[in-house]
């Protein structure tokens, strides 16, 4: 009589609106691996009118890593992707043809225990913590003990500040180390003016890059006039040289026409000496005159020659002076790059130290918050893709979700008042966006944690 009774009130539970509510509660959760599941199975045996109990088949089972729920007699079962419903459907099918029964046994599942679910970022105690029905990003924080606050507000305090400070000192050292590359890649170009461009990660301080531009641009006209100078001071001593061989080319020319009356006169004297018309006296005189002029035309040569020297190395000098200036604009533009990629590297490890410590300010002094904001992302995988989204703080976290919480300060729009960050935009309902990788318009995770 007492089993008569259990089969009835599992009729009349199974039949009543609460069962179907409940079932239909059930059927929207999505079963996955590490979920632990109560199973019961019974028949009613309608000659005897009692419920039987596959008491081999009831009890606690865990979904494996492959989505499965190996079970006795009926051996493994796929419960990842589907419903409680589904599988308790599944299981009295299966049951069915293994044991050959006329009816499906009723078999029900109740989700013990849900997988966990994950939280990381700057909250207390980052890890994996057991999921409860209906836990939202709030309840997730709170879990993992509230969002990542410091010890020491003082000391917390001292090197945010001290790291921002580093910050506004790395900015303006690369802002003047952009402004001079900008001008040495001007000089090895040759270029008249410098093209400064703006540089992606240039200080707030406006003045301040004005003034490194200032500088530069007057190192740039100084550098570029005397220059000029020098290549114009050489060429003035080309043109005296080329003006001098010219001179002397003339000489040269007069000489030889001095050489060339000389040797007539010559001529004709010794033809008179020959004949006994004039004395020797004479002809020497002749020779003389003669040999003074060819020992100018030496000279005069010889000082064409060094004039053309001259001339050559003055045109050299010019070239080595525009070669030995390109040369130390190439090694400083190749130091200044280097000092440039240590200044990022630098101020890569100065902003990480300086949202460690603004997320540690979160909870220890009320104006050491002021500006942060949390950030909160979920990231669910569903089938072989894993999708990421903003979530506000109400968005429900489903069991193996990951969520993630970064502590960032708000940008600024005017002195005072800080941006107030994007709230998820809701559809029709109650139900935020962030619920699921489905919602088209979810934005997705463009940046990293801050204490990661």
């Amino acid at each position: 009589m007492r089993l008569r009774s259990m089969a009835a009130a599992c009729i009349a539970l199974f039949g009543s609106p609460l069962a179907a509510a409940a079932a239909d509660e059930a059927g929207r959760y999505v079963l996955g691996p590490q979920d632990h599941l109560t199973i019961r199975v019974y028949d009613l045996r309608r000659n005897t009118g009692e419920a039987y109990s596959w008491t081999a088949l009831n009890g606690q089972f865990v979904v494996a890593a492959d989505g499965t729920v190996s079970m006795p007699l009926i051996g493994q079962i796929k419960a990842a992707g589907g419903t409680p419903l589904d599988l308790a459907n599944a299981i009295g099918v299966a049951l069915k043809q293994v044991a050959d029964l006329a009816e499906k046994p009723a078999a029900s599942v109740e989700v013990a225990t849900y997988r966990p679910f994950y939280i990381i970022g700057a909250v207390q105690q980052p890890g994996k913590y057991e999921y409860q029905p209906g836990l939202t990003v709030l309840q997730a924080v709170s879990t993992a003990q509230g969002l990542m606050r410091g010890t020491d507000p003082r000391s917390i305090q001292r090197d945010a500040v001290t790291s921002r400070g580093e910050l506004r000192n790395l900015a303006a050292e690369r802002a003047g180390l952009a402004a001079k590359l900008a001008r040495l890649e001007a000089e090895i170009a040759g270029a008249d003016a410098i093209a400064f461009g703006a540089d992606p990660k240039g200080p707030a301080d406006k003045a301040y890059a004005d003034q490194a531009v200032r500088g530069e641009q007057l190192l740039f006209d100084t550098r570029r006039n005397a220059l000029k100078a020098e290549i114009k001071a050489i060429e003035q001593s080309v043109a005296s040289f080329e003006n001098e061989m010219r001179t002397l080319d003339s000489k040269s020319k007069t000489l030889d026409r001095q050489i060339e009356l000389s040797r007539g006169e010559l001529g004709l004297i010794n033809d008179l000496v020959s004949k006994g018309l004039t004395i020797a006296p004479r002809k020497l005189a002749a020779e003389q005159s003669q040999a003074s002029f060819e020992s100018s035309r030496l000279d005069v040569q010889v000082a064409m020659l060094r004039a053309q020297q001259s001339l050559t190395r003055a045109e050299r000098d010019i070239i080595d002076l525009k070669a030995r200036f390109r040369r130390e604009a190439l090694s400083e533009a190749a130091e200044t790059r280097q000092k440039i990629a240590l200044i990022d590297e630098k101020t890569r490890t100065a902003e990480r130290l300086t949202a460690d410590a603004e997320a540690q300010m979160v909870g220890s002094t009320d104006d050491a918050a002021e500006g942060l904001s949390a950030r909160y992302e979920i990231t669910r995988k569903q089938g072989a893709k894993a999708g990421t989204w903003l979530a506000s703080e109400d968005a429900v976290v489903e069991p193996g979700d990951v969520v993630r919480v970064t502590l960032a300060r708000q940008p600024a729009d005017r002195a005072g008042e800080a941006r107030q960050p994007p709230t998820p935009r809701r559809t029709s309902g109650s139900s935020p966006v962030s619920r699921g990788p489905a919602a088209p318009d979810a934005p997705y995770r463009t940046t990293e944690s801050a204490n990661r």
